[in-house]
């Protein structure tokens, strides 16, 4: 790889400092220098500078992170020598959060020691915010989802609980109208049968020809008993022909 001139080198820093935030601190932790877009992702003007040059990088870091052990792999991870570099979640001048997508370099001196660090970072804050409402969105939607589908279930176990009820109503009807027709039938039969004895008996009181009543008797019973027989029979068909269905 052709090493770059002093020159080349130069020109390439300045294009990193003219489209990306740029501060430098040292293993102290003091911030040395930031750039105007640095200034103004964190909330001040460009050209203030002085309001934070000299304080703590710690200004721009969140209580619960600066006690982590994250925070603490950050530091001795720079101490080394070694490029950090992530997502990281830092707090602005009004207390607002600004998330930056960084790489934190370490600047070695000729002796071969760290003596500061140079973060060049970019502001990814609209996207992170993007990506946690699609979050929100998609969570919001496989709950109605999971909810469509647990009413899509208790609609199912209704329908089959009302076919359920239906069949067994339709067999109930059944079972009655059968009983009825037969009791209806043993009842007709059984009171011709009274009224065609009583009119036999007077006609042997009476001397008379008992051959036209007994005749007339047998077929009236007949014929009663065959329609109760047909009509329990359709039924017992029709039943028959529901329940393959």
């Amino acid at each position: 790889m052709r090493t770059l001139s002093k020159e080349e080198l130069i020109s390439k820093l300045e294009a990193i400092n003219r489209s990306n935030a740029i501060i430098d601190f040292d293993l102290d932790g003091n911030i040395l220098r930031v750039n105007d877009i640095f200034l103004e992702a964190v909330g001040y003007k460009a050209g203030q500078s002085s309001k934070i040059v000299g304080r703590h990088h710690s200004i721009f870091v969140k209580p619960s992170y600066a006690d982590s052990e994250e925070y603490r792999k950050f530091w001795d991870t720079l101490g080394k020598g070694e490029f950090y570099s992530g997502e990281f979640e830092r707090v602005k001048r009004d207390g607002s959060t600004i998330f930056l997508q960084a790489t934190y370099n370490p600047i070695i001196d000729d002796t071969g020691k760290v003596y500061k660090i140079m973060k060049i970072a970019s502001d990814i804050t609209q996207t992170v915010k993007h990506q946690k409402e699609i979050e929100v969105l998609k969570a919001n939607l496989e709950q109605e989802l999971e909810k469509s589908e647990k009413l899509k279930n208790s609609i199912e176990i209704e329908k089959n609980a009302a076919l359920n009820d239906l069949d067994v109503l339709i067999k109930r009807s059944q079972s009655e109208l059968i009983s009825t027709v037969v009791k209806v039938a043993l009842v007709v039969i059984m009171g011709v049968g009274v009224i065609t004895t009583g009119l036999y008996a007077v006609a042997i009181y009476t001397s008379k020809d008992t051959q036209i009543i007994g005749s007339t008797w047998s077929n009236m019973f007949g014929i009663l008993l065959t329609n109760a027989f047909s009509i329990v029979g359709t039924i017992m068909g029709v039943k028959y022909a529901t329940e393959k269905k």
